[in-house]
C-alpha cells in the first residue's frame, strides 16, 4: 500500500490500467514497474465515458429495443453506445435502467448517469452491434439478463468499505466503458466498464473503484471477471491549538496485464500494485467461463 501526497493525484492514476501481452513480456524481463506502465496508467478520463452522445445510425429507442427489449424504455436513464477499436465494425452498447419510470423521470432531469446509491437502483444491460458506413447497426450480442456480478473483495491489496464487512455489494455508480484492447485469444476481446463506490467519514471520505470484464459468448454478453483496481481514503486525525487537523491519504492502485501464458486456450492475467509488490493472477475456468484467482 502507498500513501500519497494528493487524493487528486491518486484518483488522477487510477485513470486507466492495462497492459498488453507484448508490454508484459517486456515488462517481466525489465523487473515489473517499467515506463509502460506509468504511460498506461497516466490516460485520463473521458468525460462522456459510456458516449451518451449517440453516433450516428443509433438512436436511443433502437439501442434499447435491441438491447433490453422486454423493459419498459420509460425506466432508461442512460443509453450509451462507443466504438470498440478491438473489434472491426463493432459498438458497445449500455442501457442502465431505473426500479421504475417515476423515479426515472425525476433523474434524467440531471446529467445522465449510472447512478445505483442508495436510495436509488439501477440495472445495467449490454449489448455489441456491428455497423458499416453503407449499413445500419445490427445487434451481434447482448446480456441475457441485468449484470449481477459480485466483485471478489476477498483476495486483493485493495482496501474495502467500511459498510461491506465481508459481504460484497453491487456498485454503487457504473461510471465508464473500459476499451482497453483485452485479448482473451486469438480474435477474442473482452471490453471493460469501470465502477465505483464511496463512502463519508468524520472529516474524510473514501472512493473505491473496480473493473468489470464482459465478453461475447455466441448471441450473449458474459460477464468474466469483477475485481477491485483502486481506492484512496482521507482520514482525519487529530485536531491542533490553531483549529487545523491532520488528515492521513492512503491509496493503491493496480494495473491489469494480459499475460502470455495460457490457460484452456485463454491468456492468463495479472492484477499488479502499481509501486507495489503484490499481484495475483487469474486463469480461465472452463465450467465457469470466467476468469478465477490461481492460488
Amino acid at each position: 500500500m502507498k500513501r500519497w501526497q494528493s487524493l487528486v493525484g491518486l484518483l488522477t492514476v487510477a485513470a486507466a490500467s492495462y497492459l498488453s501481452v507484448g508490454q508484459a513480456h517486456a515488462q517481466s524481463k525489465a523487473g515489473g514497474n517499467s515506463k509502460t506502465e506509468a504511460q498506461a496508467l497516466s490516460t485520463p478520463k473521458q468525460e462522456d465515458g459510456f458516449g451518451t452522445k449517440l453516433p450516428d445510425g443509433f438512436s436511443r429507442a433502437f439501442v434499447i429495443s435491441q438491447v433490453a427489449p422486454k423493459e419498459n424504455p420509460a425506466s432508461a436513464l442512460l443509453v450509451g453506445v462507443k466504438p470498440w477499436p478491438a473489434r472491426a465494425n463493432s459498438y458497445v452498447a449500455i442501457v442502465c435502467l431505473a426500479e421504475s419510470t417515476d423515479d426515472a423521470k425525476r433523474r434524467r432531469e440531471n446529467a445522465p448517469d449510472c447512478d445505483a446509491r442508495d436510495p436509488f437502483s439501477a440495472s445495467v444491460w449490454l449489448g455489441v452491434f456491428e455497423k458499416t458506413s453503407d449499413n445500419p447497426p445490427t445487434l451481434v450480442a447482448r446480456s441475457p439478463a441485468a449484470v449481477d456480478m459480485l466483485p471478489d473483495w476477498s483476495d486483493t491489496n485493495i482496501d474495502t468499505q467500511q459498510a461491506f464487512g465481508d459481504t460484497a455489494t453491487m456498485p454503487e455508480l457504473w461510471s465508464r466503458f473500459d476499451l482497453a484492447p483485452y485479448q482473451l485469444r486469438a480474435g477474442d476481446y473482452a471490453f471493460g466498464i469501470r465502477a465505483g463506490w464511496s463512502e463519508s467519514y468524520a472529516g474524510g471520505g473514501g472512493s473505491f473503484e473496480g473493473l468489470y470484464l464482459f465478453r461475447i459468448d455466441g448471441k450473449e454478453i458474459r460477464p468474466i471477471f469483477a475485481e477491485p483496481m483502486s481506492f484512496s481514503k482521507l482520514i482525519a486525525g487529530e485536531w491542533h491549538k490553531d483549529g487545523t487537523r491532520d488528515h492521513e491519504e492512503t491509496g493503491a492502485t493496480n494495473t491489469l496485464i494480459v499475460l502470455p501464458g495460457q490457460t484452456s486456450g485463454f491468456h492468463d492475467i495479472q492484477l499488479r500494485e502499481l509501486h507495489g509488490k503484490w499481484r495475483r493472477t487469474y486463469k480461465w475456468t472452463s465450467q465457469a467461463g470466467s476468469y478465477a484467482a490461481d492460488h
